[in-house]
């Protein structure tokens, strides 16, 4: 009895941390609350130092109470003692906790598995309680009694069946959570078969649980642990939603089935992971999935609330190809279309259903060998009703090689019921195929569309239009509206932008090199394109240049306002700058030209009206007035305070008169043959002020010599002579 009970204190015994400089302390009996052997007394071994205001010099003895509590500061007093201990000269000393007993501490103390603290004071006038001192967590000494069992079942229980034996209570199959635990189910121990099972357990000793849980070590024995493992899928109960794509044969669409209905996160970035994505969609489930480092063979993917697939870059190896070389290894994520013409990435054709808070970063995608016309992201709205894709992100992709159009967004063609809106495209590259369709097409309802640092491209100068932005079919109510570029690149192409109707597009800081024409105004689907500004952007030397036929900007229709090209930079000597079909709403403004020739050549721009008593300017600086008798009284513009208009006569004189927004200064009015310029008054209003007149002069009369004949100037009128004009 004696050699059992030490093989038992030195295997299971805590350590007890009791005072400020604390011992090792072991516990003395190793039987369970009703069955501590008979003879072994339940004592704690404990030490600790005592701090004395005159300090001995010998060893003597002192009485100190030790008491034990539930907690570290206030709490209850659990248990209490006093001993007259033995202390050496530096007031060292060690006592066995228990002793004042006959049956030592009470089992209880420990059996809850909650923590318990350690107060001790010397018993003399005026002393103080030491700070309490935390005991060793749970399994204690004193509540070993299961040190020669597991989980309270003797060793027998755990003996394996013999083949073909039926299992019986001393050979047990289950191993079940104690009274203490926090779970009431149980953990599984393998039993003859491999294969999971379902349900629970026979009961053994009292004791049920269910299949497939790890076991843990609890206060009092063996509890279930958040750890299962069934069918070679480990998962955590924590971590439910949680899914290894390697896990599943099928990989990531098996993880997709398996994911529990709220939704899941899955990863599948082992190198074991099945590569072949197949046909994916979300359906309900919010669903983000991350994508290792390997080249994925996808057919179709179903954009759906709350999806979000993160690969690790679209960098690769060698540029444009899904091939990694040991030279070139790939460093990024691919996707690899096995969908022939069908295009990779859709919305679901359903009324009002939007795809909401899709995220897809990281990857590239490449169409598949051969297509004559797959799409890479063709978002489709043009069948539904409230739906589309919506406050959403797409962010680091790579787009190669389809025929037909690489990012396609299609709304309905006569009206705005469906659309895809607030969708935001970050550093997203497309490279178009030869002779093929659009890098970007947006076409018919599409709204709030933001690009930042996208490229867009053809694969050499002459070759198609990278990007249509326009209506389609016969509809004249559906069309792109607010849609923003900033540092687009748009290149290598006949056309980089075609627009055929839309309103409010706007492109920053563009850079644009090897294009027969950059942006071309169409009218094919009879819209018309209203507010365009092209601002702060750079056209290469070689942009332009096409036989006589080149262009920075063409406009090709009547059917167009609010067109602003201003603080460009243009290089090289262009067939055309700006050519428009006598379009009178054309701002171009302080754009540095660079090339060789004196002027830009532009057409188009300056206006040519027939004056009548309200003049409607646009945002023109120069007009060309028809000879008419009919005074101008008012001149509408939207040009703002501080701009200037200048007029000037073809062929005959004009009349300017005071009576609406013109203020002629104290005149009446100005008989104007030759040129007349109007500042906007920045004094509040909208009057037009002259700020000087030109008129070509006929020879004059020899002047006699001495004399000095100078212009006169009509009241209110001051301005400088011009050229060798005269004021008149």
């Amino acid at each position: 009895m004696r050699r059992k009970m030490n093989s038992a204190t030195k295997s299971l015994a805590a350590l007890l941390l009791l005072t400020a400089i604390p011992t090792l302390c072991e516990g003395q009996c190793v039987a369970g609350a009703n069955s501590c052997s008979p003879g072994i007394p339940r004592f704690v071994k404990a030490g600790g130092s005592i701090k004395e205001e005159t300090p001995a010099s010998r060893a003597h003895t002192v009485a100190i109470k030790f008491t034990i509590y539930d907690d570290a500061k206030a709490g209850n007093a659990l248990w209490q003692e006093i001993q007259n201990v033995q202390v050496d000269a530096a007031g060292r000393y060690e006592v066995m906790l228990g002793v004042t007993s006959p049956d030592g501490m009470p089992v209880d103390i420990f059996s809850s598995g909650d923590p318990r603290w350690l107060g001790t004071e010397v018993v003399s006038p005026g002393s103080v309680e030491e700070p309490r001192t935390l005991m060793v967590s749970v399994p204690y000494a004193i509540e070993a009694a299961d040190a020669q069992t597991l989980g309270g079942l003797p060793p027998s229980a755990f003996a394996r069946v013999a083949p073909g034996s039926a299992p019986s209570a001393s050979a047990a199959q289950t191993i079940v959570a104690n009274s203490g635990a926090p779970s009431s189910t149980a953990a599984s121990v393998e039993g003859t078969s491999s294969a999971p099972s379902t349900g629970t357990t026979p009961a053994i000793e009292g004791r049920v649980g269910p299949v497939n849980t790890i076991p843990k070590f609890s206060g009092g024995g063996l509890a279930s642990s958040q750890i299962t493992d069934a069918g070679g899928s480990v998962s955590m109960q924590n971590l439910a939603n949680v899914l290894f794509a390697d896990r599943y044969s099928g990989g990531v669409p098996d993880a997709v089935a398996a994911c529990p209905a709220n939704g899941c996160v899955i990863y599948a970035l082992s190198p074991d992971v099945n590569l072949n994505l197949g046909t994916l969609d979300p359906g309900t489930k919010a669903i983000t999935i991350y994508l290792g480092p390997y080249t994925f063979s996808v057919k179709q993917i179903t954009l759906r609330k709350g999806l979000k697939i993160i690969g690790m870059g679209a960098s690769a190896g060698p540029i444009k190809s899904p091939t990694c070389t040991t030279a070139l290894p790939c460093n990024g994520t691919a996707l690899q279309s096995t969908n022939g013409n069908n295009p990779v990435f859709v919305l679901p054709q359903t009324s009002n259903m939007p795809a909401t808070n899709v995220h897809l970063s990281g990857f590239r995608v490449f169409a598949s060998s051969g297509n004559t016309g797959e799409d890479g992201f063709l978002f489709d709205t043009s069948s539904t009703t409230n739906s589309g894709l919506w406050y959403s992100t797409i962010d680091d992709v790579y787009l190669e090689g389809f025929a037909g159009n690489a990012v396609h967004v299609k709304g309905h063609s006569n009206d705005f019921s469906s659309l895809t809106q607030w969708v935001f495209f970050n550093n997203v590259v497309a490279f178009r195929t030869s002779g093929g369709g659009n890098a970007l097409k947006l076409e018919g309802g599409v709204f709030e569309l933001r690009f930042r640092n996208c490229e867009f491209d053809g694969q050499a100068i002459g070759d198609g239009t990278d990007i249509y932005i326009g209506g389609y079919g016969s509809g004249v109510g559906g069309y792109p509206v607010s849609i923003v570029f900033e540092g687009l690149v748009a290149q290598a192409a006949a056309t980089a932008v075609q627009l055929d109707g839309a309103a409010n597009i706007t492109f920053y800081n563009s850079h644009h090199e090897k294009l027969w024409g950059a942006y071309h105004i169409t009218n094919n689907a009879g819209i018309g394109v209203h507010g365009l500004v092209i601002t702060d952007s750079y056209f290469a030397g070689d942009v332009g240049i096409n036989g006589g036929a080149g262009y920075e900007l063409k406009i090709d229709t009547t059917i167009a306002s609010g067109i602003v090209f201003a603080h460009n930079q243009m290089f090289g000597n262009p067939d055309g700058t700006v050519l428009s079909m006598n379009l009178a709403s054309v701002v171009y403004q302080d754009n540095l030209y660079a090339g060789a020739l004196n002027a830009p050549p532009t057409s188009g721009i300056t206006t040519q009206l027939t004056p009548a008593s309200t003049l409607n300017t646009l945002s023109v600086h120069s007009i060309g007035l028809n000879p008419s008798a009919t005074p101008i009284v008012t001149i509408q513009s939207g040009l703002g305070p501080g701009e200037m208009v200048t007029f000037y006569t073809l062929g005959g004189a004009v009349t300017f008169a005071a009576g609406g927004n013109i203020d002629l200064m104290g005149a009446t009015s100005i008989n104007v043959n030759g040129s007349i310029t109007f500042i906007r008054s920045d004094l509040g209003g909208s009057s037009w002020k002259p700020v000087s007149q030109w008129t070509p002069s006929s020879p004059a009369p020899a002047t006699p010599a001495g004399t000095v004949k100078r212009p006169t100037k009509p009241d209110g009128i001051n301005g400088p002579i011009r050229g060798t004009g005269r004021w008149d």
